[in-house]
């Protein structure tokens, strides 16, 4: 892997102007993998943009340098580098519609699936895309400075939902304490991102366990109506870390959550636990989304019920293998 972060040093060295975009909707580790390396970059004497087709959500402006991130970019780029996105159809400039070069270099932590580039570094046991930007710093000897530190802990606790989810590792909480001795506060990061529309997600998140259903096929599921998310003024934000909660119960393989943010238009959220063996990237590859074993994601036109109806034929047995 050391050889892998060094080679993709080299071709920075060799770039002048860059430009770093990731997935669709971004979340805190996309967020925080790309404002992280920009800060690095800008300090190496790179002009560096991000580009993001997406509206950025509003709990995490608090981000050093966010309001620098671009809607609108030309073609003169010589070189792009992905971050966090699983797959070339959910990046921002496949979504923008720009027909802009693939990824020279792509970090990931979700499963192989359509990402490119010279160096690809994608390794599902890391927590989050920010950890492998952790250790490409670490290894080219870059100094992490306190807004660098704040970046990175902060796609951190998310995509690891705030340490509970189980892809946390002890080399997770290791990076974790060299980030806070790098003047990261965890509490402020804490503090920022609850204390945005708490009412907000207290009324979806009630909604949807009020909704919650049970399949004989061992996953817990729950379907957010248009409605729903009109009624609370709920945004994709909001749900943030609902799935991994309903994975905690106990008979549940894993959770399911379809949220129709846009009429007869269902972004589906699931999640796993590492000792029930589900692959749930498999399950979203169905909808043509994806994801890594733990966490997927997919978005789909089909009907909720059309949706659990085809996973639960996927399911192959009681041991909750999912056909290839």
């Amino acid at each position: 892997m050391d050889k892998l972060f060094l080679e993709a040093k080299r071709i920075i060295d060799q770039a002048h102007n860059i430009l770093l975009v990731s997935h669709i909707e971004p979340d805190g580790d996309s967020l925080g993998s790309m404002l992280a390396l920009k800060t690095v970059f800008d300090g190496l004497g790179k002009k560096a943009d991000i580009f993001s087709y997406s509206e950025i959500p509003k709990n995490y402006l608090f981000l050093p340098n966010i309001d620098k991130i671009k809607s609108c970019i030309a073609d003169d780029y010589d070189m792009i580098f992905g971050l966090d996105y699983g797959d070339l159809k959910r990046l921002e400039t496949t979504a923008a519609g720009l027909s802009l070069a693939s990824p020279a270099i792509t970090f990931d932590h979700h499963n192989f699936q359509n990402q490119t580039g010279k160096v690809r570094i994608i390794d599902d046991k890391y927590s989050s895309t920010c950890e492998i930007v952790f250790d490409f710093l670490s290894v080219n000897d870059l100094k992490i400075n306190r807004e660098i530190a704040l970046c990175l802990l902060t796609g951190i606790v998310t995509d690891t939902w705030n340490f509970r989810h189980p892809n946390t590792t002890a080399e997770t909480l290791r990076i974790v304490g060299q980030l806070l001795l790098s003047g990261a506060s965890l509490s402020k990061i804490n503090r920022l991102l609850s204390q945005k529309n708490m009412g907000i997600k207290s009324r979806i998140w009630s909604r949807c366990l009020e909704k919650l259903n049970s399949s004989d096929k061992g996953f817990v599921s729950c379907v957010l109506e248009h409605g729903d998310i009109t009624e609370s003024q709920a945004s994709s934000e909001d749900l943030s870390g609902l799935s991994s909660l309903l994975a905690a119960v106990p008979e549940a393989k894993f959770s399911l959550v379809l949220s129709e943010m846009e009429p007869k238009k269902i972004n589906g959220s699931l999640r796993s636990r590492p000792d029930q063996g589900i692959d749930v990237s498999q399950i979203a590859k169905i909808f043509g989304g994806g994801g890594h074993r733990l966490a997927a994601a997919f978005k789909t036109e089909e009907s909720p019920a059309k949706i659990i109806e085809k996973i639960e034929k996927t399911i192959k047995d009681k041991h909750g293998q999912v056909a290839k």
